[in-house]
């Protein structure tokens, strides 16, 4: 979680009828969940309003072309949408770079950390 902290950027991943669903979204990290913010009318609005919870997993890497290495870290966990009263202070809140309402936020609360380190042969 210590390298999740360090970058803003990650991917979300969920399943949908159709398949998994993969989309890059900026994060912040509090008591080692991950909150990001969604529009209310994606795709991961629709389930968890349907379902309450949804199995999510979160990656965050870092690599170097040119010296070819880096690191990813992967969160399988579980994602839902906070109530009002659940809600971070504005300054801890994830604020998106997508334009447009991004105005539910979800939490990924880990279930599961896992994580590579790539070095140069």
């Amino acid at each position: 979680m210590d390298l999740v902290r360090t970058r803003s950027v990650g991917q979300i991943a969920y399943c949908v009828d159709q398949g998994p669903v993969v989309f890059p979204v900026n994060h912040t990290v509090a008591d080692d969940a991950i909150l990001v913010r969604v529009s209310p009318f994606s795709g991961l609005a629709r389930r968890l309003r349907v379902l309450g919870q949804v199995p999510a997993s979160y990656q965050v890497f870092e690599y170097d072309e040119y010296t070819s290495t880096g690191w990813s870290v992967l969160i399988r966990g579980r994602a839902e949408s906070l109530e009002y009263d659940e809600l971070p202070e504005e300054a801890d809140r994830p604020h998106p770079w997508a334009e447009g309402g991004r105005n539910l936020l979800v939490r990924i609360t880990p279930l599961e950390v896992t994580g590579r380190r790539l070095l140069a042969a």
